[in-house]
């Protein structure tokens, strides 16, 4: 875990507080708990600590899903936002490079994070320029890898962002792909659940778990054998995907594509780009 991690989980940490609890107290207790953790597990993979965070404050607010208003919000505003995406992949002439775009693009759609400023009543504003922004990485693979496999194992990240995700998903499934989706199996953070899932699609899904990003241990059998089947390409978004399954990646080599915006500068660092940046990564 890098320096800076420590910060970003204590900033993120704060954050959650202000929005559940009143007494400051109640706050101090909070955070003191989840320093106490930090302490004892110093050098683990920062969303570990994060989904300790994410238990911590949903165990003492008595509030399963904290960020449950923000989803809905996200959500909202994605949809009123999906005819810029379409009109943005109708009128490109290379389609699969704006799917990608799309889906790296929704990925800004974040709270929490620090150095990621993230504002959903004036991501309007902005969408259509973050669609256009430089790609860094293998964008040329992605589009090879896409090509060649016909089934994706597509882990998804945030809500709002999945309004997207299912737009690509849709269009992957016009290029005769079979596409099988990882969401959440519960509340984490404010990534989309397998629950709000199955109302906005019935596209087949197998959730990954109820914890940030994904844990080898924390998965079901069905979801393990996708991971290891070397027929399915596996498209990950979003950092918490990067930051856990960079400790497995092996396993997925020549099958796997990162797809995110670089948001902290831990992972900015690993991945060699500015912070901020879109990334699509082939590993």
């Amino acid at each position: 875990m890098a320096s800076s991690c420590y910060s970003c989980i204590l900033d993120r940490a704060k954050f959650e507080a202000d929005i559940l609890f009143c007494d400051d107290r109640e706050k101090r207790e909070a955070m003191e708990e989840l320093l106490d953790f930090m302490a004892l597990h110093k050098g683990v993979v920062p969303s570990v600590v994060g989904t300790e965070r994410e238990e911590i404050m949903k165990r003492r607010s008595k509030n399963p899903d904290p960020y449950r208003d923000m989803k809905a919000e996200s959500n909202r505003v994605a949809r009123e936002l999906i005819p810029l995406a379409r009109r943005f992949y109708e009128e490109s002439e290379d389609k699969l490079e704006a799917l990608i775009r799309i889906a790296a693009a929704a990925n800004s759609m974040e709270w929490g994070v620090k150095g990621h400023e993230f504002d959903v009543d004036s991501f309007d504003e902005v969408f259509l320029d973050t669609l256009s922004e430089n790609f860094d990485g293998d964008l040329e693979e992605a589009r090879l890898r896409i090509n060649r496999f016909e089934d994706i194992l597509y882990l998804t990240d945030n809500a709002g962002e999945i309004v997207f995700d299912l737009f690509v998903i849709d269009r992957l499934l016009a290029m005769e792909k079979r596409v099988v989706i990882g969401p959440k199996t519960g509340p984490i953070l404010n990534d989309v659940t397998a629950d709000e899932l199955e109302e906005m699609t019935d596209h087949p899904m197998e959730p990954t778990g109820p914890v940030i990003g994904l844990s080898l241990e924390n998965v079901r059998p069905q979801l393990l054998r996708l991971l290891k089947d070397e027929d399915f390409l596996v498209i990950a978004k979003g950092m918490g995907n990067f930051e856990t399954m960079t400790e497995f990646d092996d396993m997925l080599k020549g099958r796997l594509i990162y797809v995110m915006r670089a948001k902290c500068e831990p992972v900015s660092a690993e991945v060699g780009v500015a912070q901020g940046t879109l990334v699509v990564r082939a590993v």
